[in-house]
């Protein structure tokens, strides 16, 4: 809903303001480019192989994979709301998060965290901590 006010705001304000010019054009190429890049943190992937765990927004970047062998543990946790949504530095870590509240907990080798937002975190934790006792 906040996106698609402030998508009328810069579309109408403009053309209503200078008429359709050329300069609104570009105003309204800017304004539908800057929706499909959010429109790109919509939708999060997070695959679990043997091997790795690799994490990826809907057009394919950005792209984050982390090594099973860097982790050393994984938890889930409650994310303030203040962390928003899509990559954000957190206290300690990094947080790549699509949606919801939630999310599943990797600590690493570095002593750095890295926090992955899951639509069901406990299913992702629990299938990461599976990974980690075959390795």
């Amino acid at each position: 809903m906040v996106i698609a006010i402030s998508v009328a705001v810069v579309i109408v304000g403009p053309i209503i303001t200078y008429g359709f010019k050329t300069s609104t054009l570009a105003s309204l190429g800017a304004a539908f480019a800057a929706v499909a890049f959010m429109a790109g943190f919509r939708q999060m992937t997070v695959r679990v192989s043997h091997v790795n765990l690799q994490v990826v927004f809907a057009y394919g970047w950005p792209r984050r994979t982390v090594q099973l062998s860097d982790i050393v543990d994984v938890s889930t946790h409650r994310m303030r709301a203040i962390y928003g949504w899509g990559i954000r530095a957190v206290p300690n870590g990094m947080l790549w998060r699509a949606g919801g509240h939630h999310a599943v907990r990797l600590e690493l080798n570095s002593g750095r965290y890295l926090y992955i937002g899951a639509a069901d975190c406990e299913d992702l934790a629990r299938e990461i901590s599976e990974r980690l006792t075959t390795r």
